[in-house]
């Protein structure tokens, strides 16, 4: 919001492999609605839903890294509602997905 404000183009992560995996982040949703309101990760149910319905052939790192891509997104959007939060790409430092 800080970005939109200043009119200003957020600074993004240049991806040079595994875009794919983004991409099917993305259409697989990458949070769901929590049954206590907000935001959560996608459970390993939605995450095997969404790969048989879609994709003929997974690894199970592949599946395992969607399900902590979707956990690092929730942690963001939770994360973006504090005023005192600093946005990952300020912090001079490396991101840690959650275990």
């Amino acid at each position: 919001m800080q970005y939109q404000a200043a009119k200003v183009a957020p600074p993004f992560v240049e991806l040079d492999e595994g875009s794919y995996l983004l991409q099917m982040l993305y259409e697989a949703g990458p949070v769901k609605s929590s049954p206590m309101g907000g935001r959560e990760a996608l459970d390993w149910v939605d995450i095997h839903a969404y790969l048989s319905l879609t994709v003929d052939d997974v690894e199970g790192w592949e599946a395992n890294l969607l399900r902590r891509m979707s956990q690092a997104y929730a942690a963001g959007l939770s994360e973006g509602t504090s005023p005192f939060s600093i946005a990952p790409v300020d912090r001079g430092q490396s991101l840690r997905l959650p275990p």
